[in-house]
């Protein structure tokens, strides 16, 4: 692929990236309360009425990118009920310390809303979100400068937790939060080559087996370090040659876990231009379309999980330049 073909990929890419997260959003929008008791929250699945703080804020990431790349505003008071719905319910899923007697769910929740303000600036809730945001990336990094074990999966993924932080910390210029951030990637991961996709370990009892932590791992890595010529080289070098050929099979969340492998492989591909990669990265989005229903993902069939959904768009945002 020439540089100029890869250009014009990409730009197509990004057109019709742009209509599948509206689909993908028009899913979730559907399902989210706007009134009774807890209006703004988005359910995990159809059907069910639980309250769900990351697939809420999952679904605001979803709803305010489609609306950046179609320059549309149709999701304005789907994502205002969704930042008020985070900011009521705050304290029953952020705590104002993450210890041993805190939820497992309460690292992997303030890493959403991290990923959820990135995409949005000025979060359309009240005037002490913009604290809170800043509370909850405090407590990750605390989090992750304590943390001992580094090999955890689906909630616990540490490669996940330090992404976003990164990518926050980055993106706002907090000079401090990015040191945190990538102390933790250099003792965690550093830069060795990371197990191949296909080799990860399936998870045999728990409920979730959803994150890709080689995925995760690799978006670590990228956003700690920076798109930097030294870590295309990297990603060439070291990287590439564990891309899957394909669509993984999996005992359980196998939809999920592919679209999470499926995120690394694209900002890989981004990144370091070489096209195993791109080409792991569309045999994967290839199978997944063919599971889609109505233009939203199931774990593993289901149709419509709000999770699932987010991976998913989060793997056609990873060829998005912008």
């Amino acid at each position: 692929m020439t540089s100029a073909s890869r250009e014009e990929t990409l730009k197509a890419w990004a057109g019709a990236a742009a209509q599948r997260l509206v689909r993908a959003g028009e899913v979730l929008a559907a399902r989210q309360i706007l009134s009774g008791q807890e209006p703004g929250n988005v359910p995990p699945w159809p059907g069910s009425d639980d309250l769900d703080f990351h697939g809420t804020l999952a679904a605001v990431w979803i709803w305010t990118r489609a609306e950046k790349l179609t320059g549309q505003d149709r999701f304005a008071l789907n994502i205002a009920a969704g930042w008020s719905f985070v900011e009521k319910t705050w304290s029953h899923f952020i705590p104002t310390a993450i210890g041993p007697t805190t939820s497992e769910e309460a690292p992997y929740d303030c890493a959403m809303v991290l990923r959820a303000a990135l995409v949005e600036r000025s979060p359309r809730g009240g005037r002490d979100l913009g604290t809170l945001t800043e509370n909850a990336a405090r407590l990750l990094g605390v989090y992750l400068s304590d943390l001992d074990e580094v090999n955890g999966r689906e909630f616990k993924d540490p490669g996940f937790l330090a992404w976003n932080l990164a990518d926050y910390a980055r993106d706002l210029g907090e000079r401090g939060l990015l040191a945190t951030a990538r102390r933790f990637v250099d003792r965690a991961f550093g830069m060795k080559a990371p197990p191949a996709f296909a080799s990860e370990p399936a998870a045999t009892d728990g409920l979730f087996d959803f994150s890709s932590t080689t995925a995760t791992r690799i978006m670590a890595v990228l956003s700690g370090e920076g798109a930097t010529p030294f870590v295309g080289a990297w990603l060439r070098e070291r990287v590439a040659a564990g891309s899957p050929t394909g669509f993984v099979p999996r005992p359980m969340d196998e939809n999920t876990w592919n679209a999470c492998a499926a995120v690394g492989l694209g900002r890989a591909f981004v990144i370091s231009t070489d096209e195993r990669f791109f080409d792991a990265h569309q045999a994967i989005m290839a199978e997944l379309d063919t599971r889609l229903e109505d233009g939203a993902l199931g774990r593993a069939g289901l149709s419509s999980e709000t999770s699932a959904t987010f991976y998913y768009a989060l793997a056609v945002d990873a060829l998005v330049k912008v």
